[in-house]
This record gives structure tokens, sequence and C-alpha cells, in this order.
């Protein structure tokens, strides 16, 4: 007769493999995103009112600005607060490459989580973080055409690893036959992602960003969703709800801020850049949401 499985009671930070993070995680974390703002300083200070994007193709929002926050045209950060702003996701992107080498120093079991598990899906998610926010920088400091081909380029490459995220998840391993050997899912997952990321970022202008990224975030919550029900997983549905709300949140913010309701141009709070930040929490949440599964031991 079987015995029953024990389940085993985790703290918070245990659940997220999260618990005693060593100080040079947040070396990473925190110096990183240092040393990207030191050189933002310097240039900004250098090129104050220096026009150094006259001779770029510029984007539709320089010639037509669609966000509230005012336009220095001789300045190398035309808009200021969208482009200081962008640094939170590449805090979020250093410390999620830091927690992805504490994770694979430590080799944890699938059974701790299958994100825990192919640290190589945080790496390449912490990447993505901030080569998005180097990408919208670019873009909110230069408003050109580059800039916002970029932009939108990070924004499929976040989107890309959090898909491959929950595909992995939902098939760690893959069998091609019966009889074939059984293979991680993580090296063509991680290929993947280098792919499309590549490819959405050169072909940007071929595509419509509204129409692949519903896409993606279809395929995200389904396969997200189907995680969350597969027998013998566990996984935190509360950061999964926080995540959405984050998203209906900045999204209504960023509205306001394109019908000039939220600030006026001068203010420090801008809609897009506060847009950034409840953005970025989508992303946290979601990473945590995966970073709480728990599987049965087999």
């Amino acid at each position: 007769m079987n015995k029953p499985k024990q389940e085993i009671s985790y703290s918070l930070s245990q659940r997220l493999k999260l618990d005693q993070l060593p100080t040079w995680v947040h070396g990473i974390g925190l110096g990183g995103t240092f040393f990207v703002l030191v050189i933002g300083i310097v240039f900004f200070l250098a090129f104050k009112n220096v026009p150094v994007w006259q001779d770029w193709i510029p984007a539709d929002e320089f010639l037509n600005p669609e966000y509230g926050e005012q336009i220095f045209v001789d300045s190398i950060f035309r808009t200021r607060m969208n482009t200081w702003s962008n640094l939170v996701y590449i805090c979020f992107g250093f410390y999620v490459i830091g927690i992805a080498i504490y994770d694979w120093k430590r080799k944890l079991s699938l059974n701790r989580g299958y994100l825990s598990h192919t640290p190589i899906l945080s790496f390449l998610f912490g990447l993505a973080a901030i080569y998005l926010g180097l990408g919208s920088s670019l873009f909110h400091a230069s408003l050109t055409r580059y800039g916002q081909q970029f932009d939108v380029g990070g924004m499929y490459a976040t989107m890309i690893c959090l898909v491959s995220i929950a595909l992995g998840s939902w098939l760690p391993k893959i069998q091609f036959s019966r009889k074939s050997r059984i293979f991680p899912s993580w090296p063509l997952l991680a290929l993947l992602v280098i792919f499309f990321s590549i490819y959405f970022t050169w072909y940007k202008w071929d595509y419509s960003f509204s129409e692949i990224s519903g896409y993606l975030s279809g395929i995200l919550f389904l396969f997200a969703g189907v995680s969350l029900i597969q027998p013998g997983k566990r996984l935190q549905i509360g950061w999964f709800i926080a995540g959405v709300i984050a998203i209906i949140l900045g999204s209504k913010i960023r509205d306001l801020d394109i019908a000039d309701q939220f600030t006026n141009p001068e203010s420090v709070f801008q809609g897009h850049a506060v847009w950034h930040f409840v953005s970025c929490l989508m992303y946290v949440f979601l990473y945590l949401y995966f970073r709480s599964e728990e599987r049965d031991s087999i």
C-alpha cells in the first residue's frame, strides 16, 4: 500500500527560494544599477544642452508628442523622468541575474520549482529586463526611430522570456517518442528566447506590437493558468493576481498621461514614468509567481 506523500512546509522566503541571499547578489543588483546610473549622470551633465540627436531619424513621439512630459529638444535627455525611470527595469534585471547565479550555485531540484531549477531562464530574463531598461532609456532620451526600435525590442524580449518560463513550467522535459530519451526543455526554450528576441528587434517595423504582444500575453496567461492546475504542483496565485492588477493599474495611468490628465509637463511624477515603475512590478510579481512553484517528490 502506497504511503501518502508528505508535504513540506516552507516559509515565504524559502518558498520563493530567496532565503539567505548572499551579499554578492545585492552587490550585483545594486552595483550594476549604480554603475548604469553613474554613466547616465556623466552623459547627462556633459551633454545636457547639446543637440546630439538632431541628425537621427525622429520618432513619431517627437513629431507628435503622445506623453505629457516636457521635451527638451536640444538635450541628450529630451524627456527627463521618462528616461531616468527606466532604472527600475535595470535594477530588476541585475537582481534576477544575481539570483540566477545563486540558483546555479545551489543546483536545486525540480521539486523546488522549474524556474529555480533552470537558472538559465532567469539569467535570460534578467538580461531582457536590462535590455528593456536601456532600450526604453534610449527611446525617451532621444525620441528617435532607432530608440523606439530597441525599446519595443526589449518589451518583446521580456514577454518572450515569461512565455518560455510558463511553457517550461508546464513541460520541463521532452520525450519525442515512447522509446526515445527524455530531454530537458530549457535548452530549446533558451534558444527560442534568444532567436525571437533578436528577430523581433530586427524586424520590429514589420509587425504590429499590439498584435504580437496580445498573442504572447495569451500564451503566457494560458500556460501560467495550466501550470497552476497541474497535479502535483503548487504555486502562490496571489503573485499572479498582483501582476494582473499591476498591469491594469499601469495601463490606466499611462492612458491618463496620454490624455494629459495625470500631471503637468514639468512635474517629477510623470504618468509614463509611473507606468515604467508599475509595469516593472508586474514583471516582479510574475517572476515571484513562477519562483513560488513547488512539486511533489516523484
